[in-house]
């Protein structure tokens, strides 16, 4: 089966007209937040980590920040909503209790200390399932070490090996990517074969020292290309400021975890909205926005620029700001993210945060729809099978499917993640530009079989 066109951008666009651009926020789970501070050693709970769906259901590496640390923590669940803290009996709490889910300790691996202390420890711990490495290294953690910790000479990405991501081996005892900032993000693209991350670091623009996200590569995870900016911040971010009379307000991107979705690569943009420069780490709510790259080096902002995923009401548990990990999982026919959601501020913060959830329906996070009057996509030429699937819906008006040589155009009406168009064997193994007419309809997706 061919990879999926997606309307992100107008890459597979010949034209349009009478299109509209359409993002669509994620769904919150009814019961969030699904994970939040329980234990005696947590106090607030946050997805600087990662989510993945393994065969038997689900698996959180995350953290909980207290006592001056970052505990790495690990829980399981059968269907993403209710979550369990295995006693992984590994490193002791701050209890000396042995009978706690703290997967990895950095320290402890380097030396005798073998409980927490009060110096921050491995922070984002970005976990990556990466079998073609060998079985001992079938899973890669990313995580940054502040350099004050005592165990590393200086600031950077320090990397760690383990079997089966519970118990872990200690990597190269230097950072693989010295310096820059905390909040960093890795994947594997499992497509180009290769590592990618977004590290972050502090960029003067147009006067403001600002948090920015940086590109890098790698093919083994030790040797990365030098970090470029990917994306940043630019006037119509820092529009809101005026309108809202917020003396010295301005955007920053506090950071943006990726993932291969497809033929591209998705981009779950943090954005800051600085109201409070003299609090020393800033003060202001933070919102997710989509982004997009077919080459991991070049990154668009998807527009219109709205919120994917959206902050709570005023006095909700994540009206303060949502943070996304690195945690986007398929299940079944639902897109799932896990985020980081916060009551206050970022720099009000009172370590309530915890981790909620939000899914969409396959592919559905962005459409081009056309009211009414109706509207056109030409798409660009496309070696067509011999069936045709459209996700879209269409339950208030219809799609017609236009291909040269195919005769009557079949309509489509209802809403499916599916809908089927059978071409004719004449049609089959050509090069052929589809035409989509659209009346009251949006359509997110199509593939070939």
């Amino acid at each position: 089966m061919a990879a999926r066109t997606l309307f992100l951008d107008d890459q597979h666009l010949a034209s349009q007209r009478g299109m509209v651009r359409v993002i669509h926020h994620g769904q919150k789970d009814p019961d969030n937040p699904v994970l939040r501070a329980e234990a005696p050693w947590e106090e607030g709970v946050i997805c600087g980590g990662t989510v993945r769906r393994e065969a038997g259901g689900y698996r959180m590496w995350y953290q909980s920040y207290g006592r001056g640390t970052y505990l790495n923590l690990y829980a399981t669940s059968p269907d993403g909503a209710s979550w369990y803290r295995p006693a992984l009996r590994q490193y002791p709490d701050f209890d000396g209790s042995l009978e706690n889910n703290i997967f990895l300790s950095r320290l402890a691996l380097r030396s005798s200390e073998r409980a927490p202390v009060r110096v921050n420890q491995d922070h984002n711990p970005n976990v990556l399932h990466t079998p073609h490495q060998g079985e001992d290294h079938a899973y890669s953690l990313f995580s940054y070490d502040y350099g004050r910790s005592g165990y590393a000479e200086y600031d950077g990405y320090l990397l760690a090996y383990s079997r089966d991501g519970i118990a872990w081996t200690d990597g190269p005892q230097h950072p693989v990517i010295p310096g820059h900032a905390d909040v960093g993000w890795f994947t594997y693209d499992g497509t180009d074969r290769r590592f990618r991350a977004m590290v972050k670091s502090y960029l003067n623009i147009r006067g403001h020292a600002r948090r920015s996200v940086l590109t890098t590569e790698s093919p083994d995870g030790l040797a990365w290309a030098l970090p470029r900016p990917a994306l940043l911040p630019d006037p119509e971010d820092d529009a809101w400021a005026a309108a809202a009379g917020a003396r010295g307000g301005h955007a920053q991107f506090y950071g943006m975890p990726i993932f291969r979705y497809e033929s591209l690569l998705l981009g779950f943009l943090q954005v800051f909205q600085v109201t409070d420069i003299a609090n020393p780490s800033h003060d202001g709510p933070v919102h997710v926005e989509l982004a997009c790259s077919w080459d991991g080096r070049t990154w668009q902002r998807v527009s219109p620029r709205q919120p994917i995923v959206e902050r709570g009401a005023p006095g909700a548990w994540d009206a303060g700001g949502v943070y996304s990990g690195n945690s986007l999982v398929q299940a079944g026919e639902r897109v799932e993210l896990y985020y980081t959601g916060d009551r206050a501020t970022h720099g009000a913060s009172d370590n309530a945060a915890a981790v909620g959830r939000v899914w969409w329906p396959r592919d559905r996070f962005v459409g081009l729809s056309a009211g009414p009057a109706g509207g056109l996509i030409e798409l660009r030429p496309q070696l067509a099978g011999g069936v045709l699937h459209l996700n879209a819906e269409a339950s208030r008006g219809e799609i017609l499917v236009e291909l040269a040589g195919m005769g009557e155009p079949p309509r489509i009406r209802g809403d499916a993640l599916d809908h089927v168009v059978t071409l004719p064997a004449s049609c089959q193994g050509q090069s052929v530009a589809i035409h989509l007419h659209l009346r009251d309809a949006e359509v997110f997706s199509l593939w070939w079989e």
